[in-house]
């Protein structure tokens, strides 16, 4: 697949090199533009709590909270703890980075979310 400055030369014959840096910009806003809308549809998904968790106690109140949401009535309260603990020592790294978002996406793929 060709990159587009290629493609820009080779469509473009006599265009000179100001129209061609143009074109570039264009296309560098317009995927911009695409991320910006791509992560603004990723944030839509969120939980309200998920961004305000900053530290383990925090993720423990939020996934306590999801797995209520979730069992109800049929809540596991062992298995609950387990999975939470297994969570947090299973991920140490991003633990210590305070990388808690990507915890929080785990526990919710857990619930096929």
């Amino acid at each position: 697949m060709k990159g587009i400055t290629e493609f820009l030369y080779e469509n473009l014959n006599q265009a000179d090199e100001a129209k061609i840096k143009e074109l570039e910009a264009k296309v560098d806003e317009a995927r911009k533009a695409a991320e910006e809308a791509a992560q603004a549809n990723a944030n839509e998904g969120k939980d309200d709590g998920e961004e305000s968790i900053k530290d383990e106690k925090s993720f423990r109140d939020y996934a306590e909270n999801k797995f209520k949401e979730v069992f109800g009535d049929e809540l596991d309260e062992k298995k609950m703890k387990e999975t939470i603990d297994g969570l947090i020592n299973d991920n140490k790294e991003l633990v210590e980075k305070g990388e808690w978002g990507e915890i929080v996406g785990m526990l919710n793929k857990s619930f096929g979310k």
